[in-house]
C-alpha cells in the first residue's frame, strides 16, 4: 500500500500531514513532492505518479486544492481518495488568488495568473460523474475551517463518507483520528476483499 500526498495550493509537500502519514505507514509508502504552481504542471506531474506507481494499491491524499486534483486524479484513474478540507470548487474560488505570491513554505515567488486560474476549469469533476467511485472516496473535514466552508463541503458530500470533525481549522488538526479510521477501513476492505 502506497501513499501519494497531494498539497494545496501555496504549500509543499512536507510538513505535519505528511509526517503523520510516513509516521503510520512508513516513509517508504507515503510519496510527496512540491507540485508546480502551474495546475497544468502539476497535474502532468501527478498523472505520470499515479500511472508508474501501478505495482501496488495507491492512495491519494489530497489537502485543499490537493483535494481537487485527488478528485481528478481518482474520476481518471479510480484511485481511492482521502480528502482533508478539500476546495471542491477550486475552479471558481481561486480567482481571489489571481495575482503575485510568495510560498509560505519554499518562500519560491509567482505569478498565480488568469491563465492559470482557467485551466482549473479541466480539472473539475462534477459530483454527478463521481458515482461509480463513491465508495472509494472519504472527506475529513475540520468544522473549524476558516478557509473553506466544512458545513457546504459535508453537505456536497452528502451521500459519500464524510466526517466532521469539532474545531480545528483549514490546516486540519485531526490527523491522528483520520490515520485509524484509515487504518479502521484498510483492514475491513481486506477483509472483504
Amino acid at each position: 500500500m502506497k501513499f501519494l500526498y497531494i498539497h494545496g495550493f501555496n504549500s509543499a509537500g512536507y510538513g505535519d500531514k505528511v509526517n503523520h502519514l510516513r509516521e503510520a505507514f512508513g516513509s517508504e509508502n507515503v510519496i510527496s513532492i512540491n507540485l508546480p504552481y502551474d495546475p497544468e504542471k502539476a497535474v502532468e506531474l501527478l498523472e505520470y505518479l499515479v500511472r508508474n506507481l501501478r505495482e501496488e494499491p495507491l492512495i491519494l491524499v489530497g489537502t485543499s486544492l490537493g483535494g481537487f486534483y485527488a478528485l481528478y486524479l481518482s474520476y481518471k484513474y479510480g484511485n481511492r481518495s482521502v480528502l482533508i478540507n478539500p476546495a471542491v470548487d477550486a475552479h471558481i474560488i481561486l480567482r481571489s488568488e489571481i495575482g503575485h505570491h510568495k510560498n509560505y513554505k519554499t518562500d519560491e515567488e509567482y505569478e498565480f495568473t488568469e491563465k492559470h486560474f482557467r485551466s482549473l476549469e479541466r480539472f473539475f469533476v462534477p459530483l454527478e460523474k463521481l458515482e461509480n467511485i463513491r465508495d472509494r472516496i472519504y472527506v475529513y473535514l475540520d468544522e473549524g475551517d476558516e478557509v473553506l466552508d466544512s458545513r457546504k463541503t459535508a453537505e456536497y458530500f452528502k451521500d459519500f463518507y464524510v466526517k466532521l470533525f469539532p474545531g480545528g481549522d483549514h490546516r486540519f488538526k485531526h490527523m491522528p483520528e483520520l490515520i485509524e479510521d484509515i487504518k479502521r477501513i484498510i483492514k475491513m476492505e481486506g477483509k472483504n476483499g
